[in-house]
C-alpha cells in the first residue's frame, strides 16, 4: 500500500482494479457455469453420435462365428466393441483423447448379456453410476437409456446381437463433468480461443461500463450541487461520502460553500449595521435635534403662560408630550446604533447594549451563558443580531414600565434552544395590556427565526420574555 501511494496509485485506482477483480471473478464464475451446461449437452450430442456410429455390421459377423456362452470369446467380443467405440471417438472428437485418459476407472464399459443375465464384460468395473445405468438398461426395452445424478449422466446404448438367446451387447459412458476443466486445458481448439476472448473482452467492457456509470452519478450530483450554488442556494452540499480523490474534491468544494455562506452572512450583518447607523446619525441629526428644539420653545411659552392661566395646563401639557417625544427619540437612535455583532461578537455587543441602555437607572442586570455558546451564535450574525434587538427592547419596556430593580439575560441550548429576558418588576396583564409597536416587534422578530416563537409570562413579582429558536446546522459545524 505505502508503494502505491508513492507512486501515487490509490484511490480511484485501487477501486479500479477491485472493480476488475470482483467483475472478473464474477464474469468467469458465470462464464464457467454456462460452458459447463454447454460442454454437458455437446459431449452428450458427440458420445450419442459416436455410439450411433459403431460398425454393428462388423458385431454382428464377429457374435455370429463365435460361442459366446465361451468366456474367452465373449471377452473378445466385449473387447472389441470397446476399441471400436474408442476407434470411433478419437476419429469424430477432438476432446476424445483427454476423455479417454479417464476411462480407466469404469466410466466406459461393454456388457454381453442374455436373457438369464451378464455373460461378459470389459474392466475395469463400471462405475456405480455407470453400473445402475447398465441395470436399468438390461431391464427396459428401449434401445437407448440415459441416466442422470446431479451434472453427471450415464448414456446406455443396446446393440442387439444375432447369436440367440436374447444376446445383445450394452455400450454405456459415463460422462463426468471434471472433463469440461481438462479439455479447456489441453484441448487447444479455435473455439477455445475465442472463448477466451470473449470472457477477456466482457471482463473490461463490464468493468469500464460500471466504472463509468458510478462515475458519472457522482459528477451528475456534483453538477447538481453546482448549478444549486449559482442559483443562489448555499445550502446545497454534494452527497459523496467516499474518501477516494473525487471525494475528497466534493468535501472541499462543500466547504468552499460552507465559507462563502458565512462571508456573504457576516457581508449582509454588516450592511444591516451601517445602515443602522446611518439612520441613527440621521435621526439624531434632525428629528432628536428638533425635538429639542421644540421641547424649548414649549418651556418658554409655559413661562409666558404664567401670566394666562386658562393656557397653562394646555402648554405643560404640550411640553410633557415633547418631553417623551426626546426621550422615544434617545431610545430608537439608540436601539438603532447598537454596535455591530461582526465587530465584536455577540457576547460583548450586548454587554455594551444593556450597559449604555441601564446607564444611571440603578437597576443591576447580568448576563448568563457559556462562552462556547456565544462563540457558536457569532457563525449565525442574522440570527444573533434578531435576539439582540429583542433583548433591546425588552429591556427598554422594563426600564419605562416596571419599575424593576434587577434584569437578567440567559441563553440555554438545546432543541429547541431558549434565550430569555427576565426582571423583578411588578409585571402587567399580558392578557388585558394593548399591543403596542414594542411587543408586536419582538415576536414579528422571534418569528423571523428558525423555528422561533416567543412567550411572554407576567406576575406581580417580574416578567420574563422567552424566545425558543433552532440553530442553522451551518452555525453549529
Amino acid at each position: 500500500m505505502a508503494l502505491l501511494r508513492a507512486l501515487g496509485l490509490r484511490g480511484l485506482f485501487i477501486k479500479l482494479v477491485l472493480m476488475f477483480m470482483i467483475v472478473g471473478f464474477g464474469a468467469l464464475f458465470i462464464v464457467s457455469i454456462l460452458m459447463s451446461q454447454f460442454n454437458a449437452s455437446r459431449y452428450e450430442s458427440s458420445i450419442r453420435g459416436v455410439i450411433n456410429g459403431l460398425d454393428r455390421q462388423q458385431f454382428n459377423a464377429s457374435a455370429t462365428a463365435a460361442n459366446l456362452r465361451d468366456k474367452a470369446a465373449c471377452d473378445a467380443l466385449a473387447s472389441k466393441i470397446f476399441w471400436n467405440l474408442v476407434d470411433t471417438g478419437v476419429t469424430q472428437m477432438l476432446d476424445f483423447p483427454a476423455m479417454f485418459s479417464y476411462f480407466h476407472d469404469g466410466k466406459l464399459q461393454v456388457k454381453i448379456i442374455n436373457d438369464q443375465g451378464i455373460l461378459c464384460s470389459t474392466l475395469p468395473a463400471a462405475t456405480p453410476l455407470l453400473d445402475q445405468a447398465m441395470i436399468e438398461a438390461a431391464q427396459s426395452s428401449q434401445p437407448e437409456v440415459l441416466h442422470r445424478q446431479g451434472e453427471d449422466w450415464a448414456l446406455i446404448t443396446r446393440i442387439n446381437l444375432p447369436a440367440g438367446d436374447g444376446v445383445q451387447a450394452l455400450v454405456g459412458v459415463h460422462y463426468w463433468s471434471q472433463w469440461q476443466i481438462y479439455d479447456e486445458v489441453l484441448s487447444g481448439t479455435v473455439s477455445d480461443y475465442i472463448r477466451t476472448f470473449i470472457l477477456i473482452n466482457s471482463m473490461g467492457a463490464s468493468v469500464a461500463a460500471l466504472f463509468v456509470w458510478r462515475l458519472l452519478r457522482r459528477i451528475k450530483r456534483a453538477t447538481n450541487a453546482a448549478d444549486q450554488w449559482a442559483a443562489g442556494d448555499l445550502r446545497t452540499r454534494i452527497k459523496d461520502n467516499s474518501k477516494d480523490e473525487f471525494g475528497r474534491l466534493a468535501e472541499r468544494f462543500n466547504n468552499m460553500a460552507d465559507a462563502l455562506s458565512k462571508s456573504f452572512d457576516m457581508q449582509k450583518a454588516l450592511a444591516i449595521s451601517v445602515e443602522r447607523n446611518r439612520i441613527a446619525r440621521d435621526l439624531h441629526d434632525t428629528a432628536k435635534q428638533r425635538s429639542f428644539v421644540l421641547g424649548l420653545k414649549l418651556t418658554e411659552l409655559e413661562y409666558e403662560a404664567q401670566q394666562h392661566a386658562p393656557l397653562l395646563p394646555t402648554v405643560e401639557s404640550a411640553r410633557r408630550l415633547a418631553d417623551h417625544l426626546q426621550k422615544d427619540l434617545e431610545n430608537v437612535v439608540s436601539g438603532f446604533n447598537l454596535p455591530a455583532i461582526a465587530d465584536h461578537g455577540l457576547h460583548e455587543t450586548l454587554v455594551r447594549s444593556v450597559r449604555d441602555l441601564l446607564s444611571g437607572s440603578g437597576i443591576q442586570w447580568s448576563i448568563d451563558w457559556p462562552d462556547r455558546i456565544g462563540a457558536q451564535l457569532d457563525t449565525a450574525p442574522e440570527l444573533a443580531q434578531e435576539l439582540l434587538m429583542i433583548t433591546h427592547e425588552a429591556i427598554a419596556n422594563a426600564l419605562r414600565h416596571s419599575q424593576c430593580r434587577n434584569i437578567h439575560i440567559a441563553c440555554k441550548p438545546g432543541h429547541p434552544w431558549h434565550w430569555s429576558v427576565t426582571d423583578d418588576g411588578h409585571g402587567f396583564d399580558t392578557a388585558g395590556a394593548p399591543i403596542g409597536m414594542g411587543l408586536s416587534n419582538m415576536r414579528w422578530r422571534a418569528n423571523t427565526l428558525p423555528g422561533g416563537d416567543l412567550a411572554l409570562s407576567s406576575s406581580p413579582k417580574g416578567t420574563i420574555v422567552d424566545i425558543s429558536f433552532e440553530l442553522p446546522v451551518l452555525a453549529k459545524s
